[in-house]
């Protein structure tokens, strides 16, 4: 019925699991994640997350389909570093979207992780028609011999913090708020592809970021300051999100980064890279000239910036 990315397939300790998309892994999710940490470290339990390769949206085609906050890759980062003893990933399918809750709690869940407790958010669900809430699973709690726990959502200006929310703000270039709501800075990661090399030439080299996830949602374009992690390195640069209007023609929305006092070769290297400010729109310039005096100005602007954040 299910297949995905975890740690093996059999269990002898019993848990306290969660189950949802979990796209974003936002200051709300994080509440729920603690939850199950909290209990598991009180109880002597494993921790245990249910949770999906792609977004479900992608294989249901519902509208609108909204781009991935969160990849596997990431999804997996962090739940290991909130202290998630053992991640499943499904491979979210038809199959799956039409089994009853009743089937996936009886034939999946329970057989395979054991739970004690199941924790539960204000808006997780699974199973057919997102049924498996948490009343369904208290109806059926005595039965199947597991507790329930519920999580009030984390709230915000008076709202639930929600992956939609963080995506608005991200497509609308408000990188710090989206970056307060997610509880880190939104990253994305990806293989440093070849670029036509226009950067190298105007004495600023860029690393061309080809998204391992083509779901993941591209922020506004602009320009960045942003933070690169390769091979456990860290460095600053600026991103570049868009067109580059004024030294090429096709159009193509890309995510070139040049790396501050910088000088290995990445091509083919897997790259992540961290937004932390919007600095400004990207710009159609009169000349080369412009452009290169422009991003002299960003780097000055990038470096004060980076004193500011270390001091």
């Amino acid at each position: 019925m299910c297949g995905g990315r975890g740690q093996g397939m059999k269990m002898s300790k019993k848990s306290v699991l969660t189950i949802g998309t979990f796209d974003g892994l936002h200051l709300g999710h994080q509440k729920v994640l603690k939850k199950v940490v909290e209990i598991a470290m009180a109880e002597g339990l494993q921790s245990v997350v249910i949770s999906y390769q792609d977004h479900p949206a992608f294989v249901l085609k519902t509208h609108p389909m909204p781009k991935m906050l969160c990849p596997a890759e990431i999804k997996l980062q962090e739940m290991k570093k909130m202290g998630i003893e053992r991640i499943e990933l499904l491979d979210f399918t038809l199959e799956l979207a039409k089994t009853p809750p009743l089937k996936f709690l009886k034939d999946y869940i329970i057989p395979l992780f054991q739970p004690k407790v199941i924790v539960m958010g204000y808006d997780s669900h699974f199973g057919h028609l997102r049924q498996g809430n948490y009343d369904f699973l208290c109806r059926h709690s005595e039965e199947l011999g597991y507790r329930v726990e519920y999580v009030e959502p984390l709230l915000f200006e008076g709202k639930p913090i929600s992956s939609s929310s963080i995506r608005n703000l991200l497509l609308s270039g408000k990188i710090e708020a989206a970056n307060y709501l997610l509880g880190r800075p939104y990253r994305l990661i990806g293989k440093v592809g070849h670029s036509n090399s226009k950067g190298r030439k105007l004495g600023f080299p860029t690393a061309n970021l080809n998204l391992l996830c083509p779901h993941q949602l591209i922020p506004k374009s602009g320009i960045y300051l942003s933070k690169v992690i390769w091979q456990e390195n860290v460095f600053f640069g600026l991103t570049n999100i868009g067109c580059s209007p004024t030294v090429k023609n096709t159009g193509v929305i890309e995510i070139e980064t040049h790396i501050l006092d910088f000088q290995d070769n990445l091509y083919g290297q897997i790259m992540e890279l961290d937004l932390l400010s919007y600095l400004r729109e990207e710009k159609m310039f009169k000349n080369v000239d412009e452009l290169k005096t422009a991003i002299q100005n960003d780097i000055a602007l990038a470096r004060v910036m980076l004193k500011e954040f270390s001091g």
